[in-house]
């Protein structure tokens, strides 16, 4: 009787997550129609520029940010475009009980790193083999075509090779106005949604000028990691330190009398105390770096400025690695007198998305996967994060899950439209599942 009892609750389960599946594939768009816009967005040359010339930095972003708009108020959602070029989209909930406001986020620029003039977007049933781009290839048998073995039959969007594609995070553009032209549809029914599409996230800058009045969900979703299953759960914190030493010129033979300043040897000195286990290269998984990776020299020669990347998971190895930075300034400052000793920068750059996470996300996004039937890879992201570097502008954290990206930042990039198809259920069957008591 137990067995028997057993398996009709098993039934009953299968039962109910069919029943909630299949209402969620009442109100979905057609895979067609996905890739149909993914193409619209790709030929808007809308790449960020290294130098800040201005918010945001490209006409061509401005373009993206208004056809955004545009298909947003098609849809009939509440929209506004910011003087920053940002486009929030907010859509009340038509549900009588409160739950958290969920909110979606995704990067409307792309890369500075590739060449993005002219991009020509190729659409092919990927039969396995070498890719022709049409200038130049991508080999199963090279590290940037290692994961097309496992995507034989699927639909492979590239460039001809000249340029990059864009589908970082064009990508994530295509995946998020479909959720919003979905649960704009009657019946579907929802909690709070938030969607804010950011400009200059490709050169770290997404949060700069985002405005909590229209985004600031309890649970953050970025639609922006790469191919696969991926999903970011952590990821590393980044502060940036930049120190300044200042020397006074002396000749050697009378460096003592004339209080010589070297401030190429304190600047040395400080790289060269950073413990040799805390170097990028002898790291990995959640251990965290301190990397000096850049000298300067001013053209007098008495002035070093030195770049330091600090990264770590553990607050506490955080705080064991601010100590390290202080103490080596310290024995700068007393082993070289005559060099002035300044930091002239330190701040935090992205966060650690793990420190203020809604608890219910990654309950949430397991069983929305469960109910799609999506195997996920939860990963601690060596790297941050659109909702990184939200956090360090004082936005809860927030998971960055996959959208079908592959060899971001080269012209061998590609995207593969069912995986993007994967990340829009996913996503829908999450706002879906908040509303089920």
């Amino acid at each position: 009787m137990k067995t028997k009892a057993f398996l009709i609750l098993i039934a009953c389960i299968c039962s109910v997550s069919c029943m909630a599946t299949q209402k969620i594939n009442h109100f979905t768009i057609s895979q067609q129609d996905m890739l149909n816009r993914l193409l619209e967005y790709l030929v808007i040359e809308s790449g960020s520029e290294e130098v800040p010339q201005g918010y945001p930095m490209t006409e061509g972003q401005r373009q993206m940010a208004e056809k955004l708009s545009a298909d947003a108020k098609s849809l009939k959602a509440q929209v506004t475009l910011t003087e920053w070029g940002y486009v929030y989209v907010s859509i009340p909930s038509n549900i009588k009980r409160e739950v958290p406001t969920i909110g979606v986020s995704c990067h409307l620029d792309y890369t500075p790193e590739a060449p993005g003039k002219g991009i020509k977007p190729k659409v092919i049933k990927y039969q396995g083999g070498v890719i022709e781009l049409g200038h130049g290839i991508i080999d199963p048998a090279t590290p940037k075509g290692a994961d097309l073995p496992n995507l034989i039959g699927k639909t492979i969007i590239h460039s001809d090779g000249t340029t990059l594609l864009g589908g970082d995070d064009k990508n994530g553009c295509a995946i998020v106005m479909s959720v919003i032209e979905t649960v704009q549809k009657k019946g579907f029914k929802h909690g709070p949604l938030q969607f804010v599409f950011c400009p200059n996230e490709d050169i770290g800058l997404a949060a700069l000028k985002i405005d909590t009045t229209y985004f600031n969900p309890d649970i953050l979703i970025d639609v922006d990691a790469g191919g696969g299953k991926q999903v970011a759960v952590s990821n590393f914190t980044a502060r940036e330190i930049v120190v300044r030493f200042v020397g006074q010129d002396a000749h050697p033979s009378e460096a003592k009398k004339q209080h010589l300043g070297d401030a190429l040897a304190a600047a040395s000195t400080f790289i060269a105390r950073v413990p040799l286990q805390y170097r990028p290269e002898n790291t990995e998984g959640k251990q965290g770096y301190i990397h000096p990776w850049n000298m300067e020299r001013t053209d007098d020669k008495l002035t070093y400025t030195v770049s330091t990347r600090i990264r770590y998971f553990d607050q506490k190895e955080g705080e064991e690695f601010d100590k390290i930075i202080r103490d080596n300034i310290l024995y700068v400052q007393q082993s070289f007198p005559y060099v002035t000793t300044k930091v002239t920068r330190d701040i935090l750059q992205y966060d650690n998305v793990e420190y203020t996470m809604h608890p219910q996300s990654i309950s949430l996004l397991k069983k929305a996967a469960e109910r799609c039937g999506i195997e996920l890879s939860l990963e601690d992201l060596r790297a941050g994060t659109t909702a990184s570097m939200f956090c360090a502008k004082g936005l809860r954290g927030g998971l960055s899950i996959f959208s079908g990206q592959h060899n971001e930042h080269s012209v061998q990039e590609y995207s593969v439209l069912e995986e993007m198809y994967d990340a829009y259920i996913l996503l829908l069957t999450m706002i879906d599942e908040i509303t089920i008591k």
